[in-house]
């Protein structure tokens, strides 16, 4: 018999909050974190506006300050969200088998900070200005790495790279492995600190970047009409699973379980909305579930003309007519897309949704797309009994990963 798996802890850095509590409320008000861009100069740059953490400080998190100086931003964010998880689950990992336990994140692009500072240090001063640790921290692996540096743990662990939906992801294997009976804990999630003047540059040459630089707050507007593309942002979740007997002999606090994953990759796009589709039904048959048992849906929602209009589709194919009666929200709206934390970052919007019977909003949904005409949760938060929330996150490259969670119930 597969075994359950809940949530015991959570770990959160967003743009519009540090904290689950402050995320959380950020995101009843309707609180954005666009804002504009203060770590670079953006000059040259057509877009002036991300999702920055600008209250975010290492050191309240990791006491060594050489240490912090080693990490990139992405591996800070992944220690400072691991210690807050594990302090909210009241976790003592000495009493834990380190065999029994596993770390699992997910990234999209790595440590783009540090690789562009020392890049341009190598191109002045050649290979004797680069930083002798770099290299290292800039691995996808480290985030990983320092959690377990910081917490002196031996334990496994895995990091997976499916961008945007890496974070989805981990979630999803980590359950998965406790499921299967392989671990009794995972601290799992996604970390992406890609503010930096060469991706935005990339993203810029791309076309799918908001312009919207005098009104940040209000760029990002997922299934809106005009909206004009996304936004992007940093930040970082990680929650504690744990196999559910494991939780009550220790009588952890359970925000909700895990029953359901699903996920799916597509090659270039010839049939669109295809990667969600397949993700969400392979989710609902993994938790056994007909498509009218969804209350709620976290949608991936990146503000983008394409994916927008995609995502609403592939609903509409899965849940039919029944789609019409779904809450969706995106997130988004609020805090942009951190890439690989984006769909942790939902998923903890739906927990908190569950225990709170709140639905979080889709701000700056003003004029309605004829091609996207669901209940998006227009604007303002929705008072809403929630028993399952199904979570949908996509990533560059084609991946889509869908996950459900249910409200806990002891039987």
């Amino acid at each position: 018999m597969k075994r359950r798996v809940v949530i015991t802890g959570i770990g959160v850095i967003s743009p519009n909050g540090i904290g689950k509590e402050n995320f959380w409320n950020a995101l009843k008000k309707g609180k954005s974190g666009i804002r504009k861009i203060t770590s670079f100069d953006t000059t040259d740059l057509p877009v002036k506006i991300a999702g920055e953490v600008i209250d975010f400080k290492p050191e309240d998190y990791i006491a060594d300050k050489k240490k912090i100086r080693r990490m990139a931003r992405f591996s800070q964010f992944a220690v400072a969200c691991a210690k807050m998880a594990i302090e909210d689950s009241n976790l003592n990992l000495k009493k834990i088998e380190t065999e029994k336990m596993l770390v699992c994140l997910g990234v999209s692009t790595s440590a783009m900070d540090l690789i562009e500072s020392q890049h341009k240090k190598f191109l002045i001063k050649g290979y004797k200005g680069i930083t002798p640790f770099g290299i290292f921290a800039a691995t996808p692996n480290m985030a990983c790495q320092e959690i377990l540096n910081e917490l002196s743990l031996e334990i496994p662990l895995t990091t997976i790279a499916s961008g945007c939906a890496a974070g989805l992801d981990a979630i999803g294997t980590g359950y998965k492995e406790i499921q299967n009976g392989n671990y009794e804990v995972v601290i799992g999630g996604g970390i992406d600190a890609s503010i930096t003047s060469l991706i935005i540059g990339g993203l810029c040459s791309s076309n799918i970047m908001s312009k919207r630089n005098q009104e940040p707050e209000k760029a990002s507007r997922p299934f809106d009409k005009f909206r004009d593309g996304g936004i992007l942002s940093e930040g970082g979740a990680i929650l504690i699973l744990e196999n559910l007997t494991h939780a009550i002999k220790r009588n952890a606090k359970i925000y909700g379980e895990i029953i359901g994953y699903g996920k799916w990759g597509e090659r270039e796009i010839t049939n669109p909305g295809q990667g969600f589709e397949y993700a969400m039904k392979l989710c609902l048959k993994d938790a056994f579930l007909k498509p009218e048992s969804i209350d709620y849906i976290s949608a991936h929602g990146p503000s983008d003309p394409l994916l927008d209009y995609f995502e609403t589709l592939a609903i509409k194919k899965v849940f039919g007519e029944y789609s019409y009666k779904i809450p969706i929200s995106s997130i988004k709206s609020m805090i942009g897309n951190p890439f690989s934390s984006g769909g942790v970052l939902q998923l903890i919007s739906g927990i908190m949704a569950l225990t709170q019977k709140i639905l979080p909003p889709t701000i700056n949904y003003e004029y309605p797309d004829p091609l996207c005409d669901l209940d998006y949760v227009p604007n303002k938060p929705r008072i809403c009994d929630v028993k399952y929330c199904l979570v949908n996150s996509h990533g560059f490259g084609g991946s889509n990963s869908s996950l459900i969670i249910k409200k806990y119930e002891d039987k």
